[in-house]
């Protein structure tokens, strides 16, 4: 586990100020991603498509005297993402030699900021699964680990980051897929609200929770990525924070069915934010233990409804993602009018218990990256448990409900080493007020992001 080299432009800051200031160039930041990719290729599949020429040579195109800050920045998107004249598949047989006609809006977002799109990240099968165990590519592979998950669906483009390929990349999350695979790989990530940003161009999984964003090292990347994806090119609402702002450390369901582990990384996490100047307190947070529940008959009945098109090639879908489908298609109309009812309550929830805080903290996730090879996972004094009942996303799925922006955080490691998250949730447009409380915690905590080391 190394801490990232000093001097080697690793952050995408860092690359912008020395682009500027000419120590490199463009076509060297490109060329020595594009090397980085192919190296980690073998080990992690994290790449569906990879552009060397065609990224090479936009590089060599960009003006050391150019006025956009970023220009010339790689980056990665994730494969539902539609390229001009790519594939885009979602990483499903059924949607093979799909070429998209145009750019999808975040895509020409990244494109008029100057930044060079090196390729397309693996992902979980249309989305519909958190581990990116199921693709048309092969799994992904975690790069502190390759035996571990990288989580999903948005996991390929954790892994490019993670693995320093690249200092940023767009992933997409609908019950958990940016915050999950960042958290499993130590990175950051960040659910804007839902519908802050476009999801035009996007293969969709559930359209009305749907939601891209931007995953990065550092919460400054971040908010950077997100300002350019914005139309406004703001990060949000509130930004300035009271010198002493009030975070609620949620209980109940986030401390129900959790590692030991993930609990301590989270106490930690709120540890460094009190000695950072916030004020956190305890908040009782059951109420919503059928959330999971709920997420997943919104999410089948939509996911069924948007690819009612595939017609027979759904026949080409994985049985576990073909799977979700077909439990939208048996839902009646009054389970799902019951279960956007009981959303709209969950949401209600939420926003209650943030009524008196800046941003709600809880676990990323309830266990750190499990074996790609293991159906369960060990949860400590909870015994051993299928991860069809504890899934990835049971921890990160309320907040899509409530449509409400979080950021992951990497907080900690797990007992093995392995990287952890800590989340906050803010209120509706609160992006800001998330990117100022994580500028804090990393000043607090002397964050400094790290690297794996290829095993092979």
């Amino acid at each position: 586990m190394n801490y990232l080299p000093q001097g080697e432009f690793e952050t995408a800051g860092e690359m912008a100020v020395a682009l500027r200031e000419g120590r490199v160039s463009a076509a060297e930041l490109v060329d020595r991603a594009l090397r980085r990719a192919e190296a980690w290729q073998p080990e992690t599949n994290t790449f569906t498509q990879l552009w060397a020429e065609e990224s090479l040579s936009e590089a060599r195109s960009v003006r050391a005297d150019d006025e956009r800050p970023l220009a010339g920045v790689p980056v990665a998107v994730k494969d539902l993402f539609d390229v001009a004249g790519k594939e885009t598949t979602g990483c499903s047989r059924a949607y093979s030699g799909t070429l998209a006609r145009v750019d999808a809006a975040m895509v020409r977002r990244l494109r008029s900021a100057g930044l060079v799109i090196i390729g397309k990240t693996n992902q979980h099968e249309l989305a519909a699964g958190g581990t990116n165990l199921v693709s048309s590519a092969g799994r992904t592979c975690n790069p502190w680990d390759p035996l571990r998950i990288t989580g999903g669906s948005s996991g390929g483009s954790a892994a490019a980051v993670a693995a320093g390929v690249v200092p940023w990349a767009l992933g997409s999350d609908t019950g958990g897929s940016i915050r999950i695979p960042s958290a499993f790989c130590g990175i950051v990530g960040l659910k804007p609200t839902t519908g802050a940003l476009s999801t035009e161009g996007m293969m969709p999984l559930a359209p009305s929770m749907d939601c891209p964003g931007p995953m990065a090292t550092t919460t400054e990347d971040v908010a950077t990525l997100l300002s350019m994806l914005r139309e406004d090119g703001r990060v949000g609402g509130e930004v300035a924070l009271r010198a002493a702002p009030r975070v609620g450390l949620l209980r109940g369901y986030y401390a129900d069915m959790v590692h030991p582990d993930a609990l301590a990384v989270v106490d930690h996490a709120a540890h460094i934010l009190r000695s950072g100047g916030a004020n956190v307190e305890e908040v009782d947070g059951r109420g919503i233990e059928d959330a999971r529940g709920v997420w997943f008959t919104v999410c089948c009945a939509e996911f069924a409804d948007a690819h009612r098109g595939l017609g027979r090639d759904r026949a080409r879908v994985s049985p576990s993602v073909r799977a979700w489908m077909e439990a939208g298609d048996a839902a009646s109309v009054a389970e799902r009018e019951a279960a956007v009812r009981r959303r709209g309550e969950i949401g209600g929830w939420f926003r209650e218990r943030l009524a008196p805080f800046a941003a709600l903290l809880v676990p990323t996730t309830a266990y750190a990256a499990t074996l790609a090879d293991r159906g369960d996972v060990d949860l400590g004094p909870w015994g051993t448990v299928s991860m069809e009942r504890v899934g990835p996303g049971r921890l990160t799925c309320p907040v899509n409900l409530a449509g409400l922006p979080a950021l992951s955080l990497p907080a900690g490691r797990s007992s093995e080493g392995l990287p952890l998250g800590a989340s906050l949730v803010g209120r509706e447009g609160g992006e800001g007020t998330l990117i100022d409380l994580g500028l804090r915690w990393e000043a607090a905590a002397g964050y400094r992001p790290r690297r794996p080391a290829r095993t092979g």
